[in-house]
């Protein structure tokens, strides 16, 4: 069974974070400060150190640099668990050889993942050697193993053959070897999926500027001369190594964060289309003969803005606009709004004033800014006779073109506080009538369409 140690300051943290891992048969101990932690590494032999950062004695960093610094522990494998999402500790974390950096509060799931995945890697880096010269192998892999985990082939097709079972996080290649050369062979491993990035050093004894910035510009990381000093040859791989291990760390945090944001705007989404149903339902409810409008002139406008080939976006805001189009009517009367006798003129007047309100009230929603255009200009004409504004043609926005002719067939189509439903052939003939006075002639025609189609008249039960 393995044995994980957890520092954190809090409690609760402490407590929540054995159940999670105790309930996965892992044996945990916990410590409420860094330096209990480090004693505690010293006592006992842990195979995990989970560790948070803002702590107030020592901060996990802090902790870790010790840890590091301490020869019998120095090695102990370690994740961050904390609350931090500064860049400076994510880079820190990585330097120290942190194996993973996971904020809180996260899910028990995501906890335990992690944790699994850190005991499924081998601490020691796998090294490649590629050469073709045994006695060369033999020097580089003794200077070499070492520190790393090291692996031997004497060609590059040898080297390729070994990619296909595993990827080595280093390939030290010499570069004169006969059938395939190391160049040709880096080139033929770059062109596999999982070596696109995978770090290559050339040994050779050839002293050649030339050579070298070739290498270098196809994409080698570092160019050692053989014969070599194993320590700076070991330095200067661990070094590489731990620049890629950084550069990896970087990437996964930021693949975890970019994650987040799209959850968020995902969740923002679905939150805005509810608020938009919530008003579109709170619109109708004003009126019980007019329940259900909103949503019928939204599709009959998403249906004129497909066939129109709209894209995926575009119909999306169409649709949401034709939603909130009659919105400024919550700012009207009641007793207007389901009057059965003809209105007055103010009577009129007021009612025209839900164009401007509808628009004030959608304005305020920064994240979908055409929705207000639906609002104000749907009783807009094509001949310059609608209001609030007279506009005319294609000064109109074309959304509200779209909407004007979707409002007016539904206006028709169903019952009303005045007046029964028209019938199908009265309803298509006021289309025809108004096309290129009230209404775009384009989308009338699309809409005359959509009736002709729908030969029981069973459109306007959306």
């Amino acid at each position: 069974m393995e044995r994980i140690l957890v520092v954190d300051d809090e409690p609760m943290n402490l407590k929540l974070t054995k159940f999670i891992l105790e309930n996965a048969d892992y044996e945990v101990v916990t410590a409420e400060s860094g330096m209990a932690g480090i004693e505690l590494l010293q006592e006992i032999p842990f195979d995990l150190l989970l560790l948070d950062i803002e702590m107030p004695d020592m901060d996990g960093l802090e902790v870790l640099r010790r840890i590091r610094n301490i020869p019998a522990i120095a090695k102990t494998k370690v994740i961050f668990l904390t609350a931090s999402n500064s860049q400076s500790d994510l880079t820190d974390a990585a330097r120290l050889h942190a194996a993973r950096f996971v904020q809180k509060p996260c899910l028990p799931e995501v906890l335990l993942r992690v944790v699994r995945e850190a005991f499924e890697e081998t601490t020691a880096s796998l090294l490649l050697i590629v050469d073709d010269e045994p006695m060369s192998r033999a020097l580089t892999k003794n200077a070499f193993e070492s520190l790393f985990r090291v692996e031997c082939v004497s060609s590059g097709q040898e080297a390729l053959s070994f990619l296909q079972e595993s990827i080595p996080d280093m390939i030290l290649m010499d570069l004169y070897m006969p059938g395939m050369d190391g160049l040709e062979t880096f080139l033929e491993i770059r062109k596999l999926d999982n070596c696109r990035h995978l770090p290559v050093i050339f040994m050779t004894a050839a002293d050649d500027n030339a050579t070298e910035l070739e290498l270098f510009q196809a994409g080698a990381v570092d160019f050692i001369r053989k014969p070599f000093i194993a320590e700076i040859a070991r330095e200067r791989v661990k070094r590489i190594l731990e620049l890629q291990r950084l550069q990896n760390f970087l990437h996964e945090e930021v693949d975890r964060r970019t994650a987040q944001l799209l959850d968020s705007a995902r969740k923002v989404k679905r939150l805005t289309k509810q608020i938009i149903f919530a008003l579109a339902g709170a619109i109708d409810a004003k009126d019980a003969y007019t329940n259900g409008h909103s949503s019928r002139v939204a599709e009959y406008s998403r249906e004129i803005a497909r066939r129109m080939g709209k894209d995926e976006e575009e119909i999306e805001d169409i649709y949401y606009a034709a939603m909130l189009h009659d919105v400024g009517k919550i700012g009207i009367p009641r007793d207007i709004i389901g009057k059965t006798s003809q209105l007055t003129e103010e009577e009129f007047e007021v009612i025209r004033e839900h164009t401007v309100k509808g628009e004030k009230i959608l304005k305020t929603i920064s994240e979908l800014p055409r929705l207000s255009i639906g609002a104000r200009w749907h009783h807009e004409r094509y001949d310059g006779g609608g209001y609030p504004d007279g506009l005319s043609g294609n000064d109109i926005p074309e959304i509200a073109r779209i909407i004007c002719v979707a409002d007016c067939y539904d206006a028709m189509s169903s019952n009303r506080c005045y007046r029964k439903a028209l019938s199908q052939r009265i309803v298509r003939d006021e289309i025809l009538r108004g096309r290129g006075t009230q209404f775009d002639p384009i989308f009338a025609d699309i809409m005359l369409a959509m009736i002709d189609e729908d030969t029981r008249y069973r459109m306007r039960e959306m």
